[in-house]
């Protein structure tokens, strides 16, 4: 699990820069510093110098070390340094964490890395408006006042899929030109004031998406659909919750495959789903923990009682006696996907593959 933020700093004008704004950061913050610096100015050994750590490595390295183990890194130090010492670490803007510059003054906060999705557009306004200094934010889609299609889409809790073909939608909008949007009806409101400078058109039926393939393209819905053409994305809604009931000891190999199945016959993706839901009894499945941990989603568990009130609450759900029985409930997927998406929409019944129940719903 990464750590919220670190500073980094080589100089003792960075130091005192640093101890500045740990007081005014109210979360916990890392500071690292070279050895040879402590050795060189020496410390007064107060509180706050409990927070330092220092490292002997070329600064480089030691920022490979470190790279991937903080949400965002504040390097305390001239652009040009940063740059070389990071070079050989960067992965995508969709792993790298926030970069922000700043020098040694407190000046300006200088969005360096990742400064949509890592956040470090929002880091450097947040640490310039600490530091009575300047933010400077040089990502396009910003400096024209246009919407950022990353940082809605998270801030929306939506997927961006295929996540290859965002540039190339982004430099569209940044460029000017007229960019089909089509949004399924209940996604409508939810978008609206984000997107107000788009015109979108409601996605009913999909054969109505005739549209000129070459053109850029927004889609906002849950379905599966096939992408219209190489500059066109969609942005799927993270509301989708799966009810899982299972054997025990069944592997999670198994579980991945019904749940894919499920999807697949609801004309939906993972991409769509926010969590899984199950019978408190399971919360310890190994299985269970594992594809929650592989895709990235809490599993929420319900009591028996509470799973047996929503069966009697909605007397058209599935109901097995086997089941009930076995472990004294008629049904485990549908009323736990129904309670999770906050009595929803439920979009597939219980659908079985070896050992392993899966419903699907949308929350409301």
């Amino acid at each position: 699990m990464t750590k919220p933020l670190a500073i980094v700093t080589v100089t003792s004008p960075g130091l005192e820069l640093a101890s500045n704004l740990t007081n005014l950061i109210s979360e916990d913050i890392d500071v690292f510093i070279p050895e040879n610096l402590y050795k060189r100015i020496g410390l007064s050994g107060g509180k706050w110098e409990e927070k330092l750590t220092f490292f002997s490595e070329d600064l480089s390295k030691f920022l490979g070390v470190i790279f991937k183990e903080y949400r965002g890194l504040i390097l305390i130090m001239a652009t040009g340094i940063a740059v070389r010492a990071l070079s050989p670490h960067l992965v995508s803007k969709y792993q790298d964490p926030a970069v922000v510059v700043v020098d040694v003054k407190g000046k300006y906060a200088i969005s360096l890395l990742s400064g949509h999705l890592g956040g470090a557009n929002e880091l450097a306004y947040r640490i310039a408006s600490l530091l009575k200094g300047e933010a400077v934010i040089t990502t396009a889609s910003d400096t024209q006042g246009k919407p950022s299609l990353d940082i809605v889409a998270k801030k929306l809790n939506m997927a961006v899929s295929p996540a290859k073909n965002l540039t190339s939608v982004m430099a569209a909008i940044v460029n000017g030109e007229e960019v089909d949007f089509w949004v399924e009806p209940i996604y409508e409101p939810k978008i609206k004031e984000e997107f107000a400078p788009f015109k979108f058109r409601t996605l009913t039926v999909y054969p109505s998406l005739s549209t000129n393939v070459d053109r850029a393209g927004i889609i906002v819905t849950w379905r599966r659909l096939p992408i219209p053409g190489p500059r066109w994305i969609f942005l799927r809604p993270r509301d989708i919750i799966a009810g899982i009931g299972c054997r025990k000891s069944v592997s999670h190999k198994v579980i991945l495959k019904a749940l894919g199945l499920t999807l697949k016959k609801a004309g939906l993706t993972f991409k769509s789903l926010k969590n899984l839901a199950s019978v408190d009894f399971k919360a310890q499945e190994p299985g269970l923990q594992i594809v929650a941990q592989r895709l990235g989603l809490n599993l929420i568990t319900y009591r028996p009682t509470e799973l047996a009130n929503c069966l009697k609450k909605h007397p058209e759900l599935n109901h097995s006696e086997n089941v009930s029985k076995r472990v004294g409930i008629g049904g485990v997927c549908e009323p736990a996907s129904l309670l999770a998406s906050g009595e929803g929409e439920l979009l597939c019944p219980k659908m079985i593959y070896r050992g392993v129940t899966i419903a699907l719903a949308r929350e409301r």
